[in-house]
């Protein structure tokens, strides 16, 4: 296929250029070039005609006074980085992560498309449509479930098959719900073998999984997992005709470790295997993209060439885009990086579609412009009623038990049922444990609340709302109800985000206004706002790894084993309500 179409005019044009009988209009000279095919430095010239790679070799190319020549004697030309499982909708968004991509060297991304298929599908279409235009050249992944536990319009069988067959639709997945697949779920094993049907790749989702659960995902029709935790994990995968991502996100930086454990092992490298940074949410990206995945690789050990060729080829072989991109060769569009030294990642110059597109993280092409008032992304608040303290009141049963939530890690939670001191009014108290505080989420919709205590999210700490959670329902913590009503009072008023309270004070404000989800502003932007809620959390005694994918997983019910919905707390391997939710007073 083509990731980018040629017009009969540019073809011919490009053969010429390649034989010496026009003019190239860009020369790239003296150059070392990594060529990705064989893993050797060639000091070659790189003539590029348009939009696309005329010639790579010895022999100095026709010019004019339009060609443009590029001394780059002394450094490093490899392919533009393709990051193949990008999340962006972590506060960013696909076009002003596409522009970050840019500046920092990479030049193609396949996405996650989950928040986009809440919405009608022909504004779906037109989102991933029109980012066919920007110069990094960013394809989707259709999903098969939503997460969220319940029913949804955009996952039948209908609904998958028209978002699967879509063109800038490359993939399923990523598959979170394997247990719908072992209970054989019509709807799930349609969209599995859909996919494949169509020809294209299915993302799986396997942290821990055995060799026995590895072979039935293959079966079904899984070709890579994201989520090797071990560098015998990789193996397993690869030796079951997967491919394997080695990760490195906010939430899982796990690379330094899988290369380590790979060279342990003592064997080669393989041409399916793949780096990606995951969906890191913003503070982790004040260190670039994927060229800080490739320098995590390379510092733990990995050796460059093999750094760059999992970042470029290996992805495009995999999305069978290796003839148009992926590496510096004739007919490839011309994405492609100097580097000034062969361990160093990040790119003093990116070329993008033949033209000069950044130096030294600075854009110099347009980009995209989304028009996001052309699509269905308000907060839906159709609460009438203003924010209670009395919604932040946890009752405990009978026989004086109430729910906590452990948070076990970043993300993963366990339930018990334990004794709770209470007030006067018979009312859970906190005052004997800083390091607890109350959990809720409003379905704003249903008109309910489902409460726990919670543990392990930081120590005193008043009151955190947020609408950036898995399912759209709203998160709110806190150990003061008061606190904890205006918190939630202030985000609703933004029209979403998250927002934190401390002694009667907004001392953090984070604006998500695009679905309660994500914002247009710039990454800069986004990177600082996301490091200041994380700092603010950190004082609050907050100790995993990315407190706001723990906020976004409260929700999530695709992990283990204990999660918040909006019917009430989810035993989520029985797939059982243990404690229901109750309606807002």
């Amino acid at each position: 296929m083509r990731v980018r179409a040629i017009s009969d005019r540019d073809y011919l044009n490009m053969i010429r250029v390649s034989r010496r009988q026009a003019p190239a209009s860009l020369w790239i000279k003296g150059a070392s070039v990594l060529n990705v095919y064989t893993k050797e430095w060639q000091e070659h010239h790189v003539v590029v005609a348009g939009e696309r790679i005329a010639y790579v070799g010895e022999k100095e190319p026709l010019i004019d006074d339009q060609t443009v020549i590029m001394e780059a004697a002394g450094q490093y030309l490899v392919p533009g980085y393709i990051e193949p499982h990008a999340h962006p909708f972590q506060w960013y968004n696909p076009y002003t992560l596409a522009d970050f991509a840019l500046q920092t060297g990479t030049t193609g991304m396949v996405s996650d498309s989950l928040m986009l298929m809440h919405l009608p599908f022909s504004q779906t279409a037109a989102i991933m449509d029109s980012l066919a235009a920007h110069p990094v050249k960013q394809f989707f992944w259709g999903r098969l479930d939503p997460q969220t536990g319940r029913a949804h319009p955009a996952f039948t069988k209908e609904s998958l098959a028209r978002m699967l067959e879509h063109p800038r639709v490359i993939q399923g997945g990523e598959l979170t719900n394997w247990g719908g697949v072992l209970q054989e779920d019509e709807t799930l094993l349609f969209g599995l073998k859909h996919a494949r049907d169509l020809g294209k790749r299915m993302e799986g989702h396997h942290p821990g999984a055995s060799y026995e659960t590895l072979n039935i995902a293959a079966a079904a029709g899984v070709t890579a997992c994201h989520e090797a935790i071990h560098a015998a994990d990789l193996l397993s995968r690869i030796r079951l005709g997967m491919y394997a991502t080695l990760r490195h996100s906010s939430i899982r930086p796990d690379l330094p470790e899988l290369v380590k454990g790979w060279l342990a092992l003592g064997v080669p490298w393989s041409s399916r295997m793949m780096l990606t940074s995951d969906g890191s949410t913003p503070p982790m990206h004040r260190d670039g993209f994927m060229n800080s995945t490739i320098r995590v690789a390379i510092e733990a050990g990995m050796p460059p060439e093999e750094a760059y060729v999992m970042a470029t080829l290996n992805p495009a072989v995999y999305y069978g885009l290796d003839a148009e991109v992926g590496g510096i060769a004739p007919g490839r569009i011309a994405d492609m990086l100097l580097l000034t030294a062969k361990d160093q990642p990040t790119p003093s110059i990116v070329i993008a579609n033949g033209q000069l597109a950044a130096e030294n993280g600075n854009l110099l092409v347009p980009t995209v412009q989304p028009q996001w008032d052309e699509a269905s992304l308000e907060l839906q608040d159709p609460l009438a009623k203003r924010a209670n303290p009395e919604w932040f009141r946890l009752r405990p049963d009978e026989d004086r038990k109430a729910p906590v939530l452990e948070m076990l890690n970043a993300v993963i939670t366990r339930l018990s049922l334990e004794d709770m001191p209470v007030d006067k009014d018979g009312y859970v108290t906190l005052q004997h444990d800083p390091q607890l505080a109350l959990i809720a989420v409003i379905d704003a919709t249903g008109g309910n609340r489902t409460l726990a205590v919670l543990r392990g999210f930081g120590e005193q700490l008043e009151g955190l709302a947020s609408t950036y959670s898995a399912s759209g329902d709203w998160i709110v913590i806190g150990r003061n109800p008061q606190a904890m009503a205006q918190a939630l009072e202030r985000i609703r008023e933004i029209k979403g985000g998250v927002v934190l309270i401390d002694e009667g004070k907004m001392i953090c404000e984070c604006p998500l206004p695009l679905a309660g989800k994500f914002t247009s502003a710039p990454m800069e932007e986004v990177i600082s706002m996301g490091e200041n809620l994380v700092n603010q959390l950190r004082a609050k005694g907050h100790v995993h790894l990315d407190p706001i994918y723990s906020i976004l997983f409260f929700t999530a019910t695709h992990l283990p084993y204990a999660r918040l919905t909006a019917d009430g707390i989810v035993d989520i391997k029985s797939g059982q309500i243990v404690v229901p939710a109750l309606p807002l007073p």
